[in-house]
């Protein structure tokens, strides 16, 4: 009956040893899982804080470029506008210049001529009307030849601005895509909203590389006067200009009046 007793109370302190054994153990498993709940936790807080800050810092780098193009936007069609006026009033001034030099002449000559060979006299005075003709429809041509190039450079404009904004709007939903990241609740939710971060990141570079090929195309188009037309111009314009200015600027570089 006693060694029962005893064999009973040797169980019973063994299963509270083995109790306070999964007791212990349970304790040290819940005390690493919480250190490592902490540790993920203040990872998550780190890299949060990154993005919010490289999100700020993009944000506030756009607004700024945005602005400066819309101020340089602005500059630029004033520019253009006056360029254009002067350009124009220069070829008339010219072409009326050489008109009035080749009737001038004309008229010495028929003057020199008209006591001696009054058919030579006809002769030239025809020749120096058709010449003087030529003049006028060479001056109409340039300036036609003048209207398409801006006509062309005003379109490209217009393409420069209406890609910039689908770039914002692009990168408007850039912010919104990190946002969507950032409030991502489960592993697959985050890796859909990064998925999607990147494509508008693609689409965003595209639409750089179109921005870029329009503005050399505007480059090109406003420097494509002939060399003819350039001589033409008074001496006093022929200035070499040298200026700094953003590199985004789609006339980056080109001459102003």
């Amino acid at each position: 009956m006693a060694e029962r007793k005893e064999s009973s109370v040797l169980f019973s302190l063994r299963e509270l040893r083995s109790i306070e054994e999964e007791r212990i153990a349970e304790e040290e498993a819940a005390r690493r899982r919480a250190e490592e709940e902490r540790r993920r936790a203040a990872e998550e807080a780190e890299r949060k804080a990154r993005e919010e800050e490289h999100a700020r810092r993009t944000a506030a780098e756009e607004a700024e470029r945005r602005s400066r193009e819309e101020i340089d936007r602005r500059q630029r069609e004033e520019r253009l506008r006056v360029e254009e006026a002067e350009r124009r009033a220069r070829v008339e001034a010219q072409a009326q210049l050489e008109q009035h030099r080749m009737a001038k002449e004309m008229e010495l000559r028929a003057m020199e001529l008209q006591r001696k060979r009054p058919t030579a006299l006809i002769a030239i005075a025809a020749i120096l009307l058709v010449a003087v003709a030529g003049l006028g429809v060479l001056a109409y041509k340039k300036i036609q030849e003048s209207e398409e190039k801006d006509q062309q450079l005003v379109a490209v404009v217009a393409q420069i601005e209406k890609t910039q904004k689908e770039y914002d709007s692009l990168f408007e939903e850039y912010k919104q895509q990190i946002e969507a990241v950032r409030a991502a609740k489960t592993e697959e939710a985050r890796k859909a909203a990064e998925a999607k971060r990147e494509e508008t990141e693609r689409k965003l570079a595209e639409k750089k590389q179109a921005l870029d090929n329009l503005r050399q195309r505007a480059r090109e188009t406003k420097g494509g006067r002939s060399g003819e037309e350039r001589s033409r111009e008074p001496k006093s314009d022929d200035k070499t200009i040298k200026t700094n200015c953003d590199p985004n600027d789609p006339l980056c570089g080109l001459p102003s009046q």
